[in-house]
């Protein structure tokens, strides 16, 4: 009997399932044909219609229509209900113990190739282990003028952290070690089932309290400059809020913040999802639904990039970046679940975090008590986390000697952009500078 009704719910849901999938595809489908009419139109009104140029008028106009239109709330909506169907289904026929399993096997590949990905291109390092799922990178420096202050590099939770360190030519990490700082870096690693229970206030408390001490107990400074890069700028103000005496100067870099203003296409999708119920179902967030919803974002692009980018002649060193950054883009790690939902449902639905409203464990995160020198770093075009959404912070947090720096690029062109490493980077190298002794 528990069977036949076990049976009878599951064949409900994977009705409803296939309902809602039908529905977003249509919408979808819908969204593709109206942005691709919308870029023929636009080329059917360039004056000297050249290769060259109808390529870009292409790109440019379908990537402006696609992004207006994935961030309808009735699009959002559909996505969100053909994600929580498909949650409850998968949990009805136990798939969500499949997406365990294959995380784990993931983490046990991952884990044999990551010494040798990490051994191309890179920054030469210390790696110091640390208790926990994480370790810290020492990157001494060599420069003859050396800065008592170390910095110690917050990598996002999302993404791997050598998009700090991709080439020599672009390493923010190089950068910073050849203006005269050691520099020292996160590398969260690769979740595991274990960790999925792990809360924000753990990475605040556990994590990064304990590297910055063991930072600061190696190098006998009393405090670091702390650099936080997209989440891990989340981590870095919550940080500063609650230490800010080990704090002597903060870095954001693409922090998000302010979700009050106009959302991205993933902040517009990711509102309407039950994060609750995606998070008690699969875990941990798996890599592979990252992966997907960039790819949605525009699928064109994602495409055709290649045909694009190699349809001109390219230096060894230009190829070498495109395929370094393609490689990073989709070397996503899982997202640990419960840190996950807080930052999503805390800071992305609500907006606490900017309102001074947030909870971590019994502390209030309070960005008014963020006294010492602030830099942000704001990236104009950057589609992931928008310029509005970083701005705010400087507004918000009570330091006198506070600064925004605006560039127009987007969110990875901000690290290995050459233009961003020929203007951008020498005035953070010229801020730290005049923060440090």
């Amino acid at each position: 009997m528990k069977d036949s009704k076990r049976d009878s719910n599951a064949f409900t849901l994977y009705n409803d399932f296939l309902l809602k999938s039908f529905d977003f595809q249509m919408q979808y489908g819908k969204t593709l044909f109206h942005s691709w009419s919308k870029a023929l139109e636009s080329v059917s009104k360039l004056d000297d219609p050249t290769g060259k140029k109808i390529q870009d008028e292409i790109r440019s106009s379908f990537d402006t229509e696609i992004r207006s239109s994935l961030k309808k709330p009735d699009f959002s909506k559909t996505l969100s209900n053909f994600i929580n169907s498909y949650t409850e289904f998968a949990s009805s026929i136990h798939h969500d113990k499949l997406f365990r399993q294959l995380e784990s096997t993931i983490n046990n590949y991952d884990t044999l190739i990551e010494p040798i990905r990490d051994a191309v291109n890179r920054t030469q390092s210390e790696v110091i282990p640390m208790k926990g799922k994480f370790e810290v990178h020492h990157y001494k420096t060599n420069s003859p003028q050396k800065f008592k202050t170390p910095i110690l590099v917050v990598g996002s939770l999302i993404n791997r952290h050598y998009i700090l360190d991709l080439l020599p030519e672009t390493s923010i990490i190089r950068y910073f070690q050849q203006l005269g700082f050691d520099v020292y870096a996160t590398d969260w690693k690769m979740p595991t089932i274990k960790d999925e229970n792990m809360s924000l206030a753990s990475y605040a408390h556990d994590y990064l309290e304990n590297a910055v001490d063991r930072v600061e107990e190696i190098t006998g400074s009393r405090n670091v400059i702390l650099f936080g890069y997209c989440w891990g700028g989340i981590l870095s103000l919550i940080y500063s809020t609650l230490y800010p005496d080990n704090v002597k100067s903060l870095i954001l870099h693409a922090t998000p913040a302010d979700f009050d203003k106009s959302p991205t296409v993933l902040e517009s999708w990711i509102r309407e999802l039950d994060v609750k119920k995606f998070v008690n179902t699969f875990g941990n967030v798996p890599s592979s639904f990252l992966n997907i919803a960039f790819w949605l974002r525009n699928p064109l692009e994602a495409v055709l990039k290649y045909s694009f980018y190699f349809s001109q002649p390219r230096s060894s060193k230009e190829i070498m970046q495109f395929l370094a950054v393609e490689s990073w883009l989709y070397d996503s790690v899982p997202i640990i679940g419960k840190a996950f939902e807080q930052i999503i449902n805390d800071i992305y639905k609500k907006n606490l975090l900017i309102q001074n409203k947030m909870m971590l464990g019994e502390n209030l995160v309070d960005l008014k008590k963020i006294t010492m020198p602030v830099l942000n770093i704001v990236g104009t075009n950057d589609d992931l986390v928008s310029a509005e959404s970083s701005r705010t912070i400087t507004d918000v947090i009570s330091s006198k000697d506070k600064q925004t720096l605006e560039f127009p690029t987007g969110h990875v062109g901000l690290c290995i952009s050459k233009t961003a490493h020929k203007k951008l980077w020498p005035e953070v190298g010229r801020w730290l500078k005049e923060h440090s002794d």
